[in-house]
């Protein structure tokens, strides 16, 4: 029950941000390319269309709001939770709009090189939840106590923030002048129909590869709790190890789109390569501290356990951070070529592999092993690294046949 719970908050909270975030981000990759090909007035019409998705994310956030109370109730929990479960998920449903105009603008930061803008608000951010986190859900300094409801509104109000930062230095002097930010603020169709295209598969393969990896751990959770509780804990070391690797594959992608913007395709094509080199060192000695202590990354996760329960579950975690160390090396490769082929405008093909891979490749083999095959957990994430080692192939064949080089987004 309770993963059921944490399941569909993701899916309100996640899944249908990650469409319409997927396709604002994007902006990041026009910006680099016309900061490559220096049309530096074309920058900010392109960034304005990104806070425009904000309208076709209202056709489904509106409905949801609505409907919210009968999608709980489908799940069939005790009134008394569903009752919280409504209120958090309608209030942090108010934070995706925030969330893709805030998409859009780290995409800009990023284009121009500014990613300093983006570490720092998205700190604001975490910083300020944190705080509004305490105030909010306990009700400290005069503040009501508002518990669950109370943590939805730290978020909106914690994005908020961050998001009107990012405005303000968007519309800086120095960028109205250079970029236009506070001039091509019109609706542009064409504009916006080529970021649709461009950037509609990155925001599918975002929401269709999150709910391939919540119907795996939902697959997953049939075997047992002992088995729920390790995955989970594998998963959290894992998104843990893969964060700072995920970063550099948007760069990637930026550094790529500006080369290519600058009708330089060598010169992104040695990025990538580099980018795959440090990615690979990086997971190598991650990868060994993993195999060797893998203590260190699963006691923040295993604390409060009592015995029983640590000893079926802790043995289970360290075969599988073997996996995760293996895997990692997989996406080495995959991320970064992944992350070149996205800033050329090859997201079509990116899009349809991480799809297809996700679904036949982890999903369906571990639909069988669960309820036709009695169920293993380790065969499950037998499928999982095979997932990774595909989606390594086909990215690396993909970047090599070499046509990316001659793709661009922008017109």
């Amino acid at each position: 029950m309770r993963w059921q719970r944490l399941s569909l908050r993701f899916f309100v909270c996640f899944t249908l941000t990650s469409l319409f975030l997927g396709i604002s981000s994007y902006v990041g990759v026009f910006v680099a390319q016309y900061q490559g090909a220096r049309e530096f007035q074309k920058i900010g019409a392109s960034v304005w269309q990104g806070f425009y998705v904000v309208g076709l994310a209202l056709l489904i956030i509106v409905p949801v709001i609505i409907f919210i109370k009968p999608l709980f109730a489908l799940i069939g929990h005790d009134p008394l939770l569903q009752e919280m479960e409504v209120s958090y998920a309608r209030i942090i449903l108010f934070s995706i709009p925030l969330m893709i105009v805030s998409g859009a603008l780290s995409g800009f930061f990023s284009g121009i090189s500014r990613t300093g803008v983006v570490m720092w608000s998205n700190l604001l951010i975490t910083l300020i939840n944190l705080v509004m986190d305490y105030l909010l859900i306990f009700g400290h300094w005069g503040l009501p106590a508002m518990g669950v409801a109370g943590a939805a509104w730290a978020t909106v109000i914690s994005v908020a923030v961050g998001t009107a930062v990012q405005i303000w230095i968007f519309l800086k002097p120095e960028y109205r002048a250079l970029y236009g930010t506070h001039r091509h603020w019109r609706p542009d169709w064409r504009r916006f129909k080529r970021l649709l295209h461009f950037g509609f598969p990155v925001g599918v393969q975002m929401q269709m590869q999150s709910l391939a990896w919540t119907l795996l751990a939902l697959l997953i959770g049939k075997i047992g709790v002992a088995e729920l509780t390790a995955h989970s804990i594998a998963m959290n070391v894992f998104m843990v190890a893969v964060m700072p690797v995920s970063g550099m594959s948007i760069a990637v992608s930026i550094l790529v789109g500006q080369r290519l913007g600058n009708s330089d395709p060598q010169s992104a094509e040695r990025a990538t390569h580099s980018a795959v080199h440090l990615a690979a060192v990086f997971f190598v000695i991650a990868g060994l501290f993993l195999v060797l202590q893998p203590d260190w990354f699963i006691a923040p996760f295993s604390s409060g356990m009592d015995a029983a329960m640590y000893s079926q579950t802790v043995p289970l975690v360290h075969d599988l951070v073997r996996f995760v160390a293996l895997f990692c090396l997989f996406e080495a490769v995959s991320m970064m070529m992944a992350g070149a082929l996205k800033g050329a405008g090859d997201t079509r093909f990116v899009a349809w592999t991480g799809i297809v891979t996700s679904w036949l490749v982890l999903v369906l083999p571990t639909a069988l092993i669960v309820n036709v095959w009695g169920g293993h957990l380790l065969w499950c994430w037998v499928f999982f690294l095979l997932n990774g080692f595909l989606m390594c192939v086909v990215h690396y064949v993909r970047f090599r046949h070499a046509a990316w080089k001659k793709l661009r987004v922008i017109d």
